[in-house]
Formats: C-alpha cells, structure tokens, sequence
C-alpha cells in the first residue's frame, strides 16, 4: 500500500524495501516516539507485545533500547521461583528503578561480596533478573559459581527449552552441589535457575523477536493509517489470513473477534474507519491518509462473501439503492447488511433506504379477496362487531377445521367427515339436520355444508367490497411493520454493530445516566483492586475489594479463557469472568413450541451487539468480574432495552433447556 500510493520509492524489490527502511541498521534505536508507543501500547499488531501479558510487560518495564525490549521478551515468561512470589517481571521493574535493592537481595541472601562479584556478569545487564538461557548457562559455567562444563550448562538449557519438567529436582542438586558455597549454589537456583524452569528464551530468539516488535513499532508510528489499515485486512480475513487463537466468531474468513477489537483500539487511537460505501469500499480495507481516515472493506461485513464483492466490483458504479438491485439482483440478507452497514448513505438517507427495500420486497398485496382473509384476521382486521360478525368467523374457522380432520383419502370424495367436536359445533349452530351416518361414520356432504359457510362468508365479501381500499392499505402497512420489526428494528447505531463490528454513530448508551445507575469509566479507575475492608478468618487477614460497575457493548468473546471483549462509551475492555460462570451465560436456552419442536428463546448474553452490565474490580488492563455475598445487587446483568437515557435490565436468563451455542 505504501508503495502503490508512492509513499515510499515503489520501484524497489521487498529485499530493497526491507534494506532500506526496516533493517535493524537502519531502524532509529533512539525514537523515544517508537518506544513510548511500545509503552503505551498505541501500536496495535506490535509483535509479541499485543496481548494483555506483553502489553503489561511492555507498560511496566518500558523498554528504550533492543536490550531492555529483549529482557522485556524473556521475563514476561518467567516464573516466580516459589509459590506466592514476586514475579520476575515486577521484580525487574523495581530493581531497574533503584539497583540497590538488588545488591540488598544478595547481602539479605548471605553472599559475601567477592560471590556478589561473580554473579554481577550475569545479573547486572538485566538489573538482577536474568531472562535468557545464554545467562543460565554463562553462570553456570563459571569456575567461580558452578563450574559446569560446556555439555552440563547446555544439558541444563535443554531442561528449560524443552520444558522437561521431570528433571528439575536432579538439575537443582546439581547445582547445590557443584556451587562453591551452599548461600551461592541457594541464590544462584532461586534467583538465576529458578525462575527459567517453567520456560524461558534464548538471546537470539529475544533480540530477533524484539527487532520484530521494533519493525512493527516503526511502520505503526511513521504509517498509522497504512499499519492500521493493514491490520484490520489481515484480521477481516481479506487475505484469508491463517489464524491459530481461539477465538469463537468467525463467518467465511472474517475473524470478528480480532476485527471488532481492532476497530474499537484504532478509533480510540483517533483514527476513523469509515462506513462501508457501495462505490469505493473493495474487498479489504483501504488507506484514506488525506482524511485520516481507513475506508471499510466489504470482506469484514457481515453476510458479505467473497462472490458477492466480486460482482458489487464489476458492475460499478451505482446511482441509487434500485440501480445496485437491478444490476446484482442480491439476496436479502445482503441487501440488509449492505443498508444497515451504510453502503447506500451518500445516495439515500439509511432508515428512508431500508423502507424502501422493504416496502420492495415483502409480500405486498395487490388486491383483497376472501382468499387472504387467514392472513387478515391474523392482523386483527377483521370486524367482530356485532353476533353476525362474530358467528362468521366461528364458521371460518370452523371450515378450516373440518379441512383438517377430513382424511386425506376423503378429499375427493362428496362428505367431510366429522368427530364429536365437529357435530357439538353442528348442534350449536342448529345445522344438526345435515349430520348423516355412512357406515359407522359421521359426516356431511360438502355441498350441503358449502352452501351454509357461502352464506356466511357474503358478510366478510361484503365488507371487503365496502372498504376494499382502506382493507388493502391497512394489510400491506402491517406486512411491512412484520418485515421491519423482523429485519430491521434498533437504532442505526444497533444496525452499524450487527454488520461492521464497531459504532460508526454514537454507542447506543452514549445517554445513559451514569451517575444514576452508578457506572464507573474504567479508566478512570486504579490501576489495581482497592481493599474497601479486611476481617480475619482462621488466623489470616482477608481483603474484601471495592466493586464497580461498568456497561457496554459486547464485541468479542473467548469461551476457553472465560473473556469477553466490551466496548463501553470511554474504549475497549477486557472483562474477565470465572469459566463456570461464564459458560452459564454464553448458553443460548431453548423451549419447545406449540408445533413440538424445539425453538431457541434466548442467546448468549456474550455474542457481540449484547449489551451488558458487569460488576467488579480492575486489575491493571482487565476488569475482574465479582461479587461478595454481601454486595448489593448482581455480578452481570444483560441490557434488554434502551429508552433515551434509561435502560430495562434484568438479572435471570429465559427458563428452558440450556445448550452450547453452535459454532
């Protein structure tokens, strides 16, 4: 893209291109831009440094040169050397902001200071957490420490590569018995070894990694419409990217979980992504960097395939919603997301578009007759009056009946056939006279009852006549109001989330009283849970957190870590619920109906376009979902309604059975 639009020399080979802008001897090491970007996780794709424990890595240590962004990469996947304690990670940070509390370490550890000398080679350049397995393997070879051999120290590599678990404790023997004291060999495994055994990496992976991140970093800062642009084609499957998470909503290619995500982070950064247009949008995402702006690929829609963007393509341009239909003659769906997305907005007001296409294609009619007369009652048109009225409908309803239980085998022949229910109905309305017995069988000749029911029928063909015009108008409106209300009903902001992904117009609780419902920014709350009150229980002190309460927008869900992505009114949030609890409510319930079959009453309350209420606590870039028994209110709640600045919200799902959704 860079070079199709000449923003960079589009004459050169990729091997040019790499050599020239983005081999690490050519990277700009001191950009405190790139690396404040790196901290502040505004770069979206920055490689390796994109998930919450790399972004939480990258925020804590804030790495400024190849090193530290190497160190970065090998302690956010260490461990602590014991149960409950500190973390690598955050013991790096507080030894990088003053080293003196790593040689403390090591006087509290009891090593003399000709032991401290020998450890620093290896310890110091990483503020005494060491990452890499070329330290690992330094310090254990050096004569002073443990005197491994060459084959001994890479023996001990392989143990943390390839994660053989089973030969920790005979490694840790070793080297208590090889150091050259007890307190040497005791530090050197808790501080040096330890922390590696559950993984760690190589120098070279690290730093290779790292320059990576650093690639990803610069093209992000210098080009942020052409990166951004670019990460929303892969992860809208436009290049029918292979992707390895496992994340639960993907249609034909279009991972939207990594796409709303995306989306949402870009427009926070203040990037705008455009609205899907019927004339400009191509099958991925397009750079607009005169408008700062990125113009939607119709890949990343809903119901949009491949085929279809094909031919959209191929017979532009369009002058109005009825030249596109002509031309590609699209099925509804497609039509719906095309409208809903605000493909037709420069041609036609979207809601004024989306009556127009209906009114086009529900079931109009063109005339009334008593042939439509089920369908007229079922919109409650009919007239019921006065008795004639209502005794015309009991025997309509009565003629549908009789149909119904007259064997198939009988259709042809003169009689309906009739069951006690039908001959009490006879009896009731005085015609027992035309009740006849063949054989065993009670029935009526049809021509007798067909006089009897033409009679009757004259009321409603009467009426019809008499109002024909005002029947006719009155039965298309409510055609339509079905179509709309099964089609299209919600805000625009409603339609932009179902088919885009993201709110293109204001969130749909952009109004909503915060204060009254008592909802918190996120990000305007502590980094880290605040301890509201503590008691004791058996000896030990326990903490009760300050709770929260936060709404948005569900755009993404992960069933397999329990996570769903909400975009509330102030960004993205990661919200975390326990596993058990979230498979409760990411189940869609279904009931059986009166045909016997069963039928899906309710979703998941996670699926995206769900709005949601979520009580909790942050902990650093996660808000924790959680209630104490003696919390007010509830954990979740699910947003059914919203009425200007007031919501409608309840607490329990639909009763019926309980299944997993399908994927």
């Amino acid at each position: 893209m860079l070079q199709a639009d000449e923003v960079i020399d589009p004459t050169l080979s990729l091997r040019e291109v790499y050599n020239k802008y983005l081999h690490p001897n050519v990277l700009p090491q001191d950009d405190e831009e790139m690396w404040n970007a790196l901290a502040n996780g505004k770069v979206l794709g920055c490689f390796q440094f994109e998930g919450a424990v790399g972004a939480q890595a990258a925020k804590k240590i804030k790495p400024h040169n190849p090193l530290e962004m190497a160190d970065a990469n090998g302690l956010m996947r260490l461990m602590a050397s014991e149960p409950g304690a500190e973390m690598p990670l955050d013991k790096y940070v507080r030894y990088k902001n003053d080293i003196s509390q790593w040689y403390n370490e090591m006087d509290t550890c009891g090593l003399t200071k000709e032991e401290e000398g020998y450890v620093e080679p290896y310890f110091k350049s990483s503020y005494g957490v060491p990452p890499s397995q070329e330290q690992l393997m330094r310090m254990l070879m050096d004569e002073h420490i443990c005197g491994f051999s060459l084959a001994e120290a890479n023996a001990a590599r392989k143990i943390v590569g390839k994660k053989q678990m089973s030969k920790i404790p005979a490694l840790r023997e070793k080297v208590l018995e090889k150091a050259s004291s007890r307190k040497l060999g005791e530090y050197i495994w808790k501080y040096g070894a330890g922390p590696q055994m559950g993984y760690s990496f190589s120098i070279i992976h690290a730093l290779a990694y790292s320059f990576i991140g650093m690639q990803t970093l610069y093209l992000g800062i210098k080009y942020p419409i052409y990166w951004n642009t670019a990460y929303l084609i892969v992860n809208s499957g436009s290049l029918e990217a292979e992707e390895e998470d496992t994340d639960d909503d993907k249609q034909e290619g279009t991972n939207y979980t990594k796409l709303a995500k995306a989306i949402g982070q870009i427009r926070a950064a203040g990037i705008q992504v455009s609205l899907a247009d019927i004339n400009r949008s191509e099958f991925g995402f397009v750079p607009d960097p005169e408008n700062n702006q990125i113009l939607f690929g119709m890949k990343g829609m809903l119901n949009i395939g491949d085929d279809i963007i094909e031919e959209i393509i191929k017979h532009r341009p369009y002058n109005s919603p009825r030249d596109f239909v002509n031309k590609i003659s699209p099925k509804k769906n497609v039509m719906l997301s095309l409208i809903k997305g605000g493909a037709f907005d420069h041609m036609m007001d979207r809601k004024e578009c989306m009556v127009w296409y209906l009114w086009e294609i529900c079931d109009k009619k063109k005339k009334i007759n008593l042939q439509n007369l089920s369908g007229l009652m079922k919109y409650k048109l009919v007239p019921e009056n006065n008795e004639d009225q209502v005794m015309a409908r009991r025997i309509y309803e009565f003629n549908r009946y009789l149909k119904a239980i007259t064997i198939p085998a009988n259709k042809l022949k003169p009689y309906y056939v009739l069951d006690e229910r039908a001959m009490g109905f006879l009896v009731n309305i005085q015609q027992e006279d035309i009740i006849c017995q063949n054989g065993n069988i009670y029935c009526i000749l049809k021509t007798d009852w067909d006089k009897i029911y033409q009679k009757w029928m004259n009321i409603y063909r009467n009426w019809i006549s008499e109002n024909h015009d005002e029947i006719l108008n009155k039965y298309n409106e409510l055609i339509f109001l079905e179509e709309w209300n099964k089609y299209a009903r919600g805000s625009i902001s409603a339609w932009e989330m179902e088919v885009l992904c993201f709110y293109y117009h204001e969130h749909e609780l952009a109004h909503i009283d915060k204060n009254r419902y008592n909802f918190a920014n996120f990000y305007e709350l502590l980094p880290e849970p605040q301890i509201d009150r503590t008691f004791t229980k058996n000896g030990k002190t326990i903490n009760i957190y300050k709770l929260y309460k936060i709404c948005g927008t569900c755009i993404a869900k992960n069933k397999n870590k329990g996570l769903v992505t909400l975009l509330t009114t102030d960004g993205v949030v990661e919200v975390k619920f326990r596993r058990e609890y979230f498979a409760l409510f990411d189940k869609q319930i279904s009931a059986k109906g009166d045909d016997g079959k069963k039928h899906i009453i309710e979703k998941s309350w996670f699926n995206r376009g769900s709005m949601i209420i979520v009580q909790g606590m942050r902990s650093e870039d996660m808000f924790i979902a959680k209630k104490y028994a003696s919390s007010d209110g509830h954990q979740l709640y699910k947003i059914d309604e919203v009425i200007e600045d007031e919501i409608r919200i309840r607490t329990t799902r639909a009763q019926g059975d309980a299944e997993d959704e399908e994927e």
